[in-house]
């Protein structure tokens, strides 16, 4: 009989491909080669088994971002320049294909995010992951900038508030794009918002490769 994390994974797949809604119970059971009784008594229920998905496969899209956010703040916070930061602190940890290596699997992320949609409408917890995600990227990118003035190395008369909203619906539009079309690279999307968002506030001169590496054109 396979275990609860093997029937999960099968689970994944089919919602991946078909929605939550248009997988049936009777077919998880078939495609997980179980008995009902064998189902029922890995999970009391469907939806205890679709709980057991969002958790296994949706919630980390929300946390693991933030997990790597907080390290690199943690890690480079004291000797780290504003702009080595922005990438390695805000958008990088962001990036799709970090969350497909967390799970392990290759996942396309049109299928994902129609899944991901279903999911905010049919559990209300991942309206809650979404918004305390969203809060948090906020919050990385508002202090990342905030430090950043501080330490003379972004201009003052930036509106940090409004410019972080900016900064992050430009970051929301890519990922929009990046569900018409799967083929975009949103690491390389992210690197040019990150150069012109650097142009725009930095008060150096530093020049910032496609790479994500940073050069003090000055010294």
């Amino acid at each position: 009989m396979k275990t609860e994390q093997e029937i999960l994974e099968i689970a994944f797949a089919l919602f991946l491909e078909k929605g939550f809604s248009e997988v049936s119970t009777n077919e998880l059971i078939r495609a997980a080669e179980l008995t009902k009784g064998g189902f029922y008594y890995v999970f009391k229920s469907r939806e205890e088994l679709d709980q057991k998905v969002v958790e296994r496969f949706i919630h980390p899209f929300f946390t693991e971002p933030v997990k790597r956010m907080q390290a690199v703040w943690e890690s480079k916070k004291q000797e780290a320049s504003t702009a080595e930061l922005i990438w390695k602190g805000f958008f990088m940890p962001q990036r799709f294909v970090n969350f497909k290596e967390a799970l392990g699997k290759e996942i396309a992320f049109r299928n994902f995010y129609f899944l991901l949609y279903e999911s905010m409408k049919k559990f209300p917890e991942v309206i809650c992951y979404f918004q305390t995600f969203s809060e948090e990227r906020k919050e990385c990118l508002y202090r990342i900038l905030e430090r950043g003035q501080k330490r003379g190395e972004v201009i003052q008369k930036i509106d940090l508030e409004n410019y972080v909203t900016m900064v992050l619906a430009m970051q929301d539009g890519i990922l929009a794009l990046k569900v018409l079309d799967d083929g975009i690279d949103d690491e390389e999307k992210y690197k040019k918002i990150q150069n012109q968002m650097w142009k725009d506030i930095s008060t150096e001169g530093l020049e910032i490769y496609m790479d994500g590496g940073v050069t003090n054109a000055v010294s």
